[in-house]
């Protein structure tokens, strides 16, 4: 399930387990990956718990009594932006960004709202997300510039901005939306506030988001095709026509995109050899390389040099789940597992 997309019952997100296998921990990896290695930033929850890790060192975000979530980060220099939401006294979620720990809300709590993207340009801090309409059903698409809110959609359709980027003047949301007589999301992005639809209502919208590379926008979007639940997934540079993957596979979903050395990566999940369950995966130029066991999703996605980190979870047979990475498919884990754990955004930088 999309956890972030309000067409599927946003307000339920954070309430609902996660079903997630048993990873074993490698304390020594992580030992030695942290001295002799390069930087790894990973941003999630555990226990419904905004976090994130530093070379496998959590660092608690949510530290108010309602669950909280982190789905975006940036690092620039020395500092740490994480964007995500939290859930105050009043039951209502509250869109936010914290900067090296110390959290900034960008909404007031009066309304349910979400922050899931973010990008940093200089002094600036764009977050991408929506809010409920007052008194209404359903959500406005917008993104906020330092604070500042500007909206994408108004209250005739309910809409998700998922991921932000920016290129000299030019802001690039992309999310979802659906008119209040549609009953399935279509993918669309924003240019400086212009939408342009990039699905239709034969399929339905799942997950999206941007990466930049150079004066470059890739954009990446997978749908659902069919009443089985399978995911295609597609790619787009500069607004070009986009390459759907085909790995040979009936399902594959992707949930980020990184490009570096003019190689795209897309990280996400397919079907296993078995054809039971879903399996980790990414894509490099639409070539499919399972990195996870069991049943377990890979949700970011980073390159550093000629090594590919992609981060998720990993279901517990049991119960629970584990919030790992895979470096070239070897797992890293973060978390035990005997709880409900996981990674959305991974970035990996030089020491």
């Amino acid at each position: 399930m999309n956890i972030k997309s309000l067409f599927y019952v946003l307000p339920l997100a954070l309430l609902t387990g996660i079903s997630t296998i048993s990873c074993s921990s490698n304390d020594d990896d992580q030992s030695d990956a942290a001295q002799n290695g390069p930087t790894v930033y990973a941003a999630g929850r555990e226990d419904y718990k905004a976090k994130y890790w530093k070379n496998g060192t959590a660092v608690l975000l949510g530290t108010g009594s309602g669950s909280s979530d982190a789905t975006g980060m940036v690092v620039v220099g020395d500092d740490v932006y994480v964007a995500g939401y939290e859930v105050k006294g009043n039951g209502k979620y509250v869109a936010k960004f914290w900067k090296n720990g110390v959290a900034t809300d960008l909404t007031d709590g009066s309304q349910d709202a979400f922050a899931n993207g973010i990008a940093v340009v200089g002094n600036d801090v764009y977050i991408a997300g929506q809010e409920m309409v007052p008194g209404g059903t359903t959500y406005i698409a917008k993104y906020w510039k330092n604070g500042t809110p500007v909206a994408l959609t108004d209250n005739t359709q309910s809409a998700v901005a998922e991921a932000i980027a920016v290129v000299g003047n030019d802001v690039y949301v992309i999310g979802e939306r659906r008119m209040t007589s549609w009953l399935t999301p279509v993918t669309c992005y924003w240019k400086n506030g212009q939408r342009t639809d990039i699905s239709d209502q034969n399929t339905t919208a799942d997950h999206q988001d941007i990466a930049v590379s150079g004066n470059d926008v890739y954009m990446m979007w997978s749908v659902i095709y069919n009443n089985s639940g399978q995911s295609q997934t597609r790619y787009s540079k500069n607004l070009s026509a986009p390459t759907l993957i085909q790995d040979g596979s009936s399902s594959v979903s992707g949930n980020a995109i990184t490009v570096k050395n003019n190689e795209v990566y897309i990280s996400g999940s397919g079907m296993s050899s078995n054809g039971n369950s879903s399996v980790a995966k990414y894509w490099k130029n639409g070539s499919p390389v399972v990195v996870g066991s069991g049943v377990s999703y890979a949700l970011g996605i980073d390159v550093f040099g000629t090594d590919v980190y992609a981060a998720g979870y990993q279901d517990n047979p049991g119960g629970g789940s584990a919030a790992l990475y895979w470096v070239n498919g070897k797992p890293q884990t973060l978390t035990t597992g005997t709880g409900n754990a996981l990674i959305r955004k991974i970035i990996v930088k030089e020491k």
